[in-house]
C-alpha cells in the first residue's frame, strides 16, 4: 500500500495517508514559530522516502504527519500523529544530496558488521552509500535510546525505519519546544537553563560519550527543562581516538552558545572537568 504525506490544507476527518514529496533540492524556510503548516507547495516540493514511513504505518505506530517542526539541511523533523498521540517523526535527506559527508571521524570505532559493508561505504558504491546514511540514522536511534534509558534528559525514542526516527514529541498542543539558541531568557532562566545543560553534559561524559554537536542549538527548553537532542554523531570516548578532540569542540560550541544569554562560562575549566570524570 503506498503512503503519501497529508496536503494538510486539503485533508479531510478521518483521512490518514501520506502524500509524497516530488523534489529533493527545495530548502523549506523556516516560519515565524517553531511549528508551521505545510503548504500545498511545500506538500508537492520536498522528498523523503515514503517506504520508511509505510513500514512505520504498517507497525500501527504512525498515522500522518500534520505540520513541519522544522526543516534543514540533513534532516527535517515533523509532527506525527497515532491515534490521539503525537510524535517528532525525524526524516533524514538523502547522502546523495545532503551536505554533511565529512562524517569519518564520527563514525570511527562504530561497529558496521561485514567488512564488505564497511569497504563499500569507505569505497562510496551504491551500495556504500546506502549502507552509510541507514547504519547513520540507526546511530541516531540507538544512542538516543542508551542515553534514554540511562536516564538523561532526551526524547523517548519510539521507532527507526530507514531514514526516519520517530520520538517522543517535547512540547504543548502541538507546538513544539523551542531551542535555548531561539530563546531570549532573563538572567535567573539563562543560569538555570546552563546549569541543567551542562549537567546533561557531564552524563552523557559519564556514561563513556561525547555528543559530538553539544551547543544551545540542540538544547530544548520545556516547562524550565533542558533537553538534549540530535545524536547522529555521538562518538564512545574509549573507541574513538578523536573523542578528546571532538569534547574540545563541543565545550567550546557550548561555552560560546550561552553568550548570547549574556553568560560567559570558562570552557577551560569546564574541559577539564569534564576530563577528570573520563574513565579510561
Amino acid at each position: 500500500m503506498k503512503i503519501t504525506l497529508n496536503n494538510i490544507e486539503e485533508t479531510e476527518e478521518g483521512i490518514t495517508t501520506f502524500e509524497k514529496f516530488k523534489s529533493k533540492r527545495k530548502k523549506l524556510s523556516p516560519g515565524s514559530q517553531n511549528v508551521r503548516k505545510l503548504t500545498a507547495d511545500e506538500s508537492s516540493d520536498r522528498s523523503f522516502n515514503s517506504s520508511d514511513l509505510e513500514e512505520l504505518r504498517g507497525r500501527g505506530i504512525l498515522d500522518e504527519l500534520i505540520s513541519i517542526i522544522k526543516s534543514g539541511k540533513e534532516a527535517s523533523v515533523y509532527l506525527g500523529r497515532c491515534a490521539e498521540d503525537l510524535f517528532a517523526v525525524k526524516i533524514y535527506t538523502d547522502l546523495r544530496v545532503r551536505s554533511f559527508r565529512k562524517d569519518d571521524i564520527y563514525r570511527q570505532g562504530r561497529f558496521i558488521g561485514e567488512a564488505r559493508v564497511k569497504k563499500a561505504i569507505d569505497q562510496g558504491s551504491a551500495f556504500g552509500v546506502d549502507a552509510h546514511q541507514i547504519l547513520w540514522v540507526q546511530e541516531e536511534f540507538r544512542q538516543m535510546n542508551f542515553l534514554y534509558e540511562a536516564g538523561i534528559p532526551v526524547p523517548k525514542p519510539v521507532a527507526c525505519s530507514g531514514l526516519v526516527v520517530m520520538m517522543e514529541f517535547i512540547g504543548e498542543d502541538g507546538i513544539a519546544a523551542e531551542r535555548l539558541s531561539d530563546l531570549s531568557l532573563e538572567k535567573d532562566e539563562a543560569e538555570e537553563a546552563f546549569r541543567q545543560s551542562l549537567k546533561i553534559f557531564e552524563a552523557i561524559v559519564s556514561s563513556g560519550r561525547v555528543h559530538g554537536d553539544f551547543s544551545t542549538y540542540n538544547i530544548l527548553w520545556h516547562n524550565g527543562k533542558a533537553i538534549a537532542i540530535d545524536f547522529p554523531q555521538v562518538v564512545g570516548l574509549n573507541s574513538n581516538t578523536a573523542a578528546k578532540e571532538i569534547l574540545l569542540k563541543d565545550v567550546n560550541s557550548f561555552c560560546k552558545s550561552f553568550k548570547r544569554h549574556k553568560l560567559d562560562p570558562d570552557a577551560g575549566k569546564i574541559y577539564n572537568r569534564l576530563l577528570r570524570m573520563i574513565d579510561y
